[in-house]
């Protein structure tokens, strides 16, 4: 029989590709997790550790696929140009913003946080 951790997964793959929602009641409790499955019309392979659908009709996820459906997905790493583009550009958006509020700078508060700077 599967245990309520497993059947978890299973759902939660499940849920990538359709839509069956889990109470917090019912997470720790196999037979709960069992009954609400079968209530969305699906049923439990406990021997081929499987959610089949009652009818035939889509995709059988199976707690092998479930894992790697619900892995964490890997960061990208950026490279050094990337880097230096997204900088450059907060540079413009920065410079644009200045150009186009240039009466801000004529504030008495401004000109104290500037000397402050320094």
């Amino acid at each position: 029989m599967l245990t309520a951790p497993e059947l978890l997964k299973l759902i939660k793959a499940h849920n990538i590709l359709s839509k069956i929602n889990v109470p917090a009641k019912s997470r720790k409790d196999p037979e709960a997790l069992i009954k609400l499955i079968e209530s969305k019309n699906y049923v439990v392979d406990h021997d081929k550790k499987v959610i089949k659908p009652k009818q035939q009709r889509g995709k059988q996820i199976t707690l092998k696929s479930a894992e790697e459906l619900t892995k964490p997905k890997a960061k990208k790493e950026q490279t050094p140009e990337q880097i230096e583009k997204k900088s450059m550009n907060q540079k413009k958006k920065v410079i644009k913003f200045i150009l186009d509020n240039k009466e801000i700078l004529n504030d008495p508060e401004i000109k104290n946080l500037h000397k402050g700077i320094k």
